[in-house]
């Protein structure tokens, strides 16, 4: 038995007796709670929760004597070791960890606990004696109680989930110890998702569910909440900061770390003092709820500094952002408001995955960064399949610190047209010995995400014993009760896979040149439907109503698809991509033509118009019609080179761009695949994908300009003309033979997508060089017109085929 020195906030005994199922109706017992300190109030309601669940009444007693004159039915002894250290090592000891395995961070201790159970005559113990260093500890201890009362001793390793770390039977089972605590030090939530936040409810949900699975940290960081993002400057509005002061209150009632996160990265000066103070403002008006835990967001911003101030005081990117963490992680420190609590603080660096990203960039916040801070870590991808021990030691390299993990599962927001319902997989189960944490980003559906995350917490608090297909079933059944696998089972066919794999669905929304097996998708469809229609009563009130728009969408979906005259249906119902629909075509020209910007010589040919609102792929609300913006476009070829005629309708020009920002203004864009026939399957960029960016500059200082060609770039120069024209500007282009690897012939095949981009330019006292990529106002036109499956880069299978053919060959 595990010996403490005295007591810390309170001692409480409670007295538990045979299970309260087998109690006769309405018999009148008794939990005797042995208080002789003040109790956590959290504690004390959770403790109320539990005796109401058994129907029971608790009774505060000072001593078990007191208890004992009772005859409680029920006796638990809740004991606070005073020395934190000694009982981590008591937690060690027993569950005779491997001698080298790491210590037991100070987190994992604060979690951690001892149940010492005794028996009688009966499976079900008459006295338990809980030990724990914190309020933390002891509420994780308590939710084991309705395990221990409905399992026998020699069930309890088998029957709790999560699994305990250990579990020992002893005295023919008069006797049993469970010693246990997280896998995790940290082990949470991260709403981190673009599109449509979670409403105030889902959160509050969300935070009650988190804390009754063992989940200690929630992070508020969605990113299409304008004050979090965008309008980071603004203070958030008195009805806003009402709703986060609520779950600020909610998150520590259910023992949930509230951290509230910041994305000013899209707009900010990192030297500006005002932009400094500005930040700071904010963060301290959201420290006064009580919040300890801050994070600065820093993904999805450009990896070039913009700010002109920024290029002039610092080398790169990384510099800037070692400069802002520190000076902000230094002034949260030093400015900590009363009764608020110690300082947490957690960065998501530019670069957050190995997939992409400036490796310079990592080690430079690796060197610089303050070691107190925890910098964010996706894995090997932006959404990884497998996370490993020696993974995240690699990257740990790096940052000179462990990551902590945001986990980009089970989030839809990438994948709207689908839900991930299945458990967690592929992560290590010695992870956490690497790691800071792990957080989950979750569906933009709060409840549907509740059963994949259970799994994710069982899995943070016990990894060595995790079970994705046992921790699942539980999961589910826990929710939705018993009969909710058979109920729910057409959901989980649909949506039990994952992002990386090809699911059922996916071919409606994600464009391949397979076929479509309709038939298969309208039947999983109608089972799904019926399925929705069986999820009735109080249960399913919060979850249906996220599963039903998603039956109803992928069955419009199908429709529509099936109408899509880019497609034939085969005999058997599916359907077919056509390889005649929506060519290109690119006539022979004998000589070459003079580069000199000059249009006229393409007016005689064949041209490709954009000035439809059907070939609109951005800003159809933006244009006010052909004069406003448009484009005609020729194509042609020879054996050096494939060439292109460009006339833009565009009297307003905006492009005062250079270099890497030419996108931010007016541009003609072109998608290359120069290998579409090795490549009509695949529906991911490789090495003959090409996006290239042609800026004609603006005629009056800033000349032309040519974003090179990516992944990888051939040799041979791409060579371009611009001329200013009275209603906008036009130009040649000539693609040399090397990018086709130096074979241009009659009957190529390429894939091919001509677009136009015209940006409105910033409203006035808006510095041009800060312009925000993401909000930017522009009106883009592409050749390719498919609405249900427009063009995007990356997915060849997307690109129109454009075909090389000689003068005078038939077209369709």
């Amino acid at each position: 038995m595990l010996k403490t020195r005295g007591w810390h906030q309170f001692l409480c005994a409670l007295l538990l007796v045979p299970s309260l199922a087998r109690r006769a109706p309405g018999a009148d017992k008794i939990w005797a709670v042995v208080a002789r300190g003040p109790t956590d109030s959290r504690l004390q309601s959770q403790l109320s929760e539990l005796a109401a669940e058994d129907h029971v009444h608790l009774s505060n007693v000072r001593s078990l004597r007191e208890a004992s004159r009772q005859r409680p039915a029920l006796i638990l002894e809740l004991a606070t070791a005073r020395n934190p250290a000694a009982f981590g090592r008591a937690l060690e000891k027993g569950v005779r960890r491997h001698q080298r395995s790491p210590r037991l961070a100070p987190d994992v201790v604060r979690d951690g606990y001892i149940l010492q159970l005794e028996y009688r005559h009966s499976s079900v113990p008459y006295r338990i004696r809980v030990a724990a260093s914190a309020p933390e500890g002891f509420h994780n201890a308590l939710l084991r109680v309705p395990d221990v009362l409905r399992l026998a001793p020699r069930d309890l390793a088998a029957g709790m989930l999560p699994a305990p770390q250990s579990v020992q039977v002893k005295s023919g089972g008069a006797r049993a110890t469970v010693i246990d605590y997280p896998s995790f030090p940290q082990r949470g939530i991260v709403e981190g998702f673009y599109g449509t936040p979670w409403s105030h409810q889902d959160r509050l949900d969300i935070l009650q569910f988190a804390g009754a699975h063992r989940m200690d940290a929630y992070y508020y960081a969605p990113k299409d909440d304008p004050y979090h993002r965008k309008l980071w400057r603004d203070p958030y509005p008195p009805e806003q900061m009402k709703n986060l002061a609520e779950l600020v209150a909610a998150a520590r009632q259910n023992f949930v770390d509230f951290c509230f996160a910041i994305s000013p990265g899209l707009s900010i000066a990192y030297s500006s003092d005002e932009d400094f103070a500005k930040l700071t403002a904010k963060l301290d008006s959201v420290r006064e709820l009580g919040v300890g835990c801050l994070a600065l967001f820093l993904d999805d911003v450009p990896e070039e500094l913009q700010n002109p101030a920024d290029k002039a005081r610092f080398k790169d990117l990384g510099q800037a952002h070692v400069y802002l963490i520190n000076k902000l992680y230094h002034y949260l420190e030093s400015h900590t408001p009363p009764h608020t609590p110690a300082i947490r603080f957690t960065v998501t660096p530019t670069t957050y995955t190995n997939a992409w990203g400036s490796r310079e960039y990592i080690k430079e916040l690796g060197r610089g960064v303050d070691p107190h801070v925890d910098l964010v870590w996706t894995g090997r991808e932006v959404v990884s399949p497998t996370i490993t021990v020696a993974d995240a030691r690699e990257w740990g390299k790096l940052l000179r610190r462990p990551p902590l993990i945001w986990d980009n599962f089970p989030v839809n927001d990438g994948i709207p047209w689908r839900l991930n319902l299945g458990p967690l997989v592929g992560r290590d189960p010695d992870l956490g010995i690497a790691v800071r944490g792990l957080l989950s980003n979750p569906m933009n559906q709060a409840h549907a995400s509740m059963i994949p995350l259970e799994t994710i917490a069982d899995y943070l608090w016990n990894s060595g014993a995790y079970n994705p297909d046992r921790e699942h079933q539980h999961a589910i059944v826990a929710q939705y009760g018993p009969d909710a696998p058979t109920l729910l089972a057409p959901f989980f066919a649909a949506y039990n896979d994952y992002w990386w794999q090809d699911n059922i669905f996916k071919p409606l929304y994600v464009e391949t040149r397979k076929p479509i097996d309709l038939p298969l998708i309208d039947r999983t469809a109608l089972a799904m439907e019926s399925s929705a229609q069986a999820l009735t009563g109080p249960t399913f009130q919060k979850l249906l109503p996220e599963l039903s728009p998603m039956v109803g969408a992928t069955r419009d979906r199908a429709v529509k698809v099936a109408g899509d005259p880019a497609f034939q249906t085969l005999a058997d119902g599916r359907l077919q991509w056509r390889d005649d629909d929506d060519l290109l075509y690119a006539t022979y020209v004998g000589q070459p033509p003079a580069l000199d910007g000059d249009f006229a010589k393409w007016q005689g040919g064949p041209l490709y118009v954009l000035r439809s609102a059907a070939q609109i792929t951005d800003g159809a609300d933006l244009w006010k019609g052909p004069e406003q913006f448009s484009a005609r476009v020729a194509l042609a070829w020879d054996e050096q080179h494939l060439y292109l005629g460009v006339d833009v309708t565009d009297p307003a020009l905006y492009q005062p761009f250079r270099g890497d920002d030419i996108a931010k203004g007016d541009t003609f864009n072109l998608i290359l695949d120069t290998a579409f026939r090795q490549d009509f399957l695949n529906a991911k960029a490789g090495p003959d994908d090409h996006l290239l960016t042609f800026s004609p500059g603006n005629f009056t200082g800033v000349a032309p300009d040519l974003l090179p060609p990516g992944p990888s770039e051939p040799t041979g120069e791409i060579r371009t003309a611009w001329k200013r024209t009275a209603a906008g500007y036009s130009g040649d282009i000539a693609i040399p033979a090397a990018f086709f690897g130096g074979n241009l012939h009659a009957g190529l095949d390429l894939g091919l997508v001509i677009a136009a981009q015209k940006v409105l330019p910033p409203a006035a006292g808006q510095p041009a060089s800060v312009t925000d990529e993401e909000n930017l106002q522009r009106i883009v036109f592409s050749s390719k017109s498919d609405a249900l499956f427009p063009v995007h880069f990356g997915n060849p299978a997307t690109y129109q085929r454009a075909v090389l053919i000689q003068p005078g060959d038939n077209r369709p």
